[in-house]
């Protein structure tokens, strides 16, 4: 039997359930105004970068006149001949670079500016 006021530390307490009813209870008086989808997802398959390249050693210089601009880490997004790139290809690629950077395995791990 589990004690009130003890910690259960295998058990990972689900927040987002509650969170999303509080939400649409807090704005029931525009129920027919809104819709809310729970956990909503981005996309059809696993999001993928088209090609990340990352400078293994601080302060190198890349011979390439593209590689110069290059930072620590690069997301790039190919497009073919035939495609044209849209704005929502750009926010959609600044998707992935955020992403990446945010899901790092600690805060920080990968700055910004990099």
């Amino acid at each position: 039997m589990v004690q009130p006021n003890k910690k259960q530390s295998n058990a990972k307490l689900q927040w987002h359930p509650a969170f999303c009813a509080a939400a649409e209870l807090e704005l029931r008086l525009n129920k027919a105004d809104l819709e809310f989808k729970r956990e909503y997802n981005l996309s059809k398959k696993p999001l993928q970068m088209d090609l990340l390249i990352i400078e293994k050693r601080k302060n190198v210089q890349i011979q390439n006149e593209i590689g110069r601009i290059f930072r620590r880490h690069n997301v790039i997004e190919y497009k073919s001949p035939d495609d044209g790139m849209t704005i929502d290809d750009f926010f959609k690629t600044l998707g992935y670079a955020y992403l990446y950077k945010g899901l790092g395995e600690k805060v920080e791990q990968i700055p910004l500016e990099s």
